[in-house]
């Protein structure tokens, strides 16, 4: 039975503006996601069973209901259009992505699943695999293997890839408390937060020039300030890491994760020994850029 073992990258948002709801109820939005080293690890055992067969370390939901499962499902349906020939997949999750922390678990697991399903298989377009990825959410098109770091725009699926600065010192701080990203944006919906600059913009074209103090300036989340009024651990993390010397700290995506960009290792380990007397979720990792 052949066997192949993949990992999953969390992502975090250096920005997030949140911009008008779309009539189909999504939102547009602009945001600069990167890849990080904080990761599932997946393992395919292939077979010509015909079956999709789904575990995961986490009991995060039913089988069915997983975004992975949904993933193989519609991808061997297609394949299934194309050709006769047999197929079959056990998958593992090893979770180590916190779920409902804004770092995008679920979708990096489901983008896994396609990549993975495409190698193996091929016989589908790769357009075929990024228009499954929309179908199922607004991240999972990032998180498939081509990106690193990208500009991503309309509802998170038209995405331009943008230069990866290899920031080595992250460490990421997630609070017990999760957040319904559905509830998120309706508090939002009712007192929007806009920015007057074009931060998502500048920070695309800092990462082209290198320019890491200009990227630090302007990593933002309309979503912040909402978010600490529900948890305010949140902004307690920040703060904490700006403490200690991080360069940029901030919320990730719906959160509740904050993350912090260090120049130093030392400061970056100290704010770690505290958090995580606090909380138990603390992870050092760095940016994927390759």
């Amino acid at each position: 039975m052949e066997k192949i073992i993949r990992n999953a990258y969390a992502k975090i948002n250096l920005t997030l503006e949140i911009l008008e709801k779309r009539e189909d109820g999504y939102h547009n939005i602009k945001s600069v996601m990167q890849k990080v080293s904080l990761c599932d690890v997946l393992t395919f055992e292939f077979d010509d069973s015909r079956d999709i067969y789904l575990e995961c370390s986490k009991n995060v939901c039913e089988m069915k209901d997983n975004l992975a499962y949904k993933a193989a499902e519609i991808f061997f349906a297609l394949y299934s259009e194309k050709t006769d020939k047999p197929y079959g997949v056990k998958i593992h999750i090893q979770k180590n992505i916190p779920d409902k922390a804004g770092l995008a678990g679920g979708s990096a697991d489901c983008a896994c699943v396609l990549d993975c399903l495409l190698e193996k298989y091929g016989v589908l377009s790769y357009d075929d695999i990024e228009a499954i990825a929309s179908s199922l959410g607004s991240d999972i098109n990032f998180c498939l293997n081509k990106y690193r770091c990208a500009l991503c725009t309309d509802r998170g699926i038209v995405l331009e890839k943008c230069a990866s600065y290899p920031f080595e010192n992250i460490l990421i701080c997630v609070p017990e408390y999760g957040m319904k990203t559905s509830d998120i944006y309706r508090a939002f919906d009712s007192n929007p937060v806009r920015f007057d600059h074009e931060p998502s913009f500048t920070v695309k074209d800092a990462l082209v020039n290198g320019d890491v103090l200009t990227i630090y300036k302007n990593i933002v989340n309309s979503f912040e300030p909402i978010c600490e009024r529900e948890c305010p651990d949140i902004e307690y993390i920040k703060n904490k890491m700006l403490t200690y010397g991080a360069q940029a700290a901030c919320m990730s995506g719906s959160g509740s994760s904050v993350f912090g960009i260090f120049e130093d290792k030392q400061k970056l380990l100290a704010c770690r020994d505290e958090l995580s007397a606090k909380y138990k979720n603390c992870f050092i990792c760095h940016a994927v850029t390759e």
